[in-house]
């Protein structure tokens, strides 16, 4: 897959977002570092979620809209990763893939309720949002309070705010082996 930046540059893959650190660890590469704007705020991104992502592109790219893949490409490469081993530090009201998120458009009295999903999870919930649409790949990494500006389907700029996140499945997994280490305290880990 070849995407153009902003630049100008191309990607030659979406691998090419990643890069290996010194343990040979994936690390994501900010290459294109940008003055703070906040039409763009910061966002974090699970490594799980980022890898899920990037295979889905890798095989499908070709198929979906490409302004909505280089957006999402662009958001994913100033993201800031968070590690499987910092993910019991991850706020529950980030929006990961999988969260029912609230969220409202700009100008808009009402808000709306969407679960970010990715496109063959459609059919599993009835708010689906594919992260491969415009609003999908703005909410990915966002969390409760944060807006962020993009380019709308006319190409007009639409800025949505996230209400809060309603259910996000890495707090409900925080709070499920909290609650089974509550229950047989022998089972705990170690602490280190």
């Amino acid at each position: 897959m070849s995407r153009l930046h902003d630049d100008g540059a191309r990607l030659t893959n979406v691998h090419d977002i990643t890069d290996s650190d010194t343990s040979g660890r994936k690390t994501m590469t900010h290459a294109f570092p940008r003055p703070v704007d906040p039409r763009r705020p910061e966002i974090h991104v699970t490594r799980w979620d980022l890898g899920n992502i990037e295979s889905l592109l890798s095989i499908h790219a070709a198929q979906w809209n490409w302004r909505s893949v280089e957006y999402l490409v662009r958001e994913l490469m100033r993201a800031t990763i968070i590690e499987e081993s910092e993910e019991r530090t991850l706020p529950a009201d980030l929006v990961t893939m999988g969260s029912r998120v609230e969220y409202r458009e700009q100008g808009r009295d009402s808000s709306e309720v969407v679960t970010l999903a990715y496109p063959g999870e459609r059919e599993l919930y009835d708010d689906a949002i594919s992260v491969l649409t415009p609003v999908g790949a703005a909410l990915i990494g966002l969390r409760a309070g944060q807006s962020i500006c993009f380019a709308g389907p006319d190409g007009r700029p639409v800025t949505i705010e996230v209400m809060r996140v309603i259910y996000q499945p890495e707090a409900i997994q925080r709070t499920r082996h909290g609650l089974a280490a509550k229950a047989n305290p022998a089972r705990r880990p170690a602490a280190s």
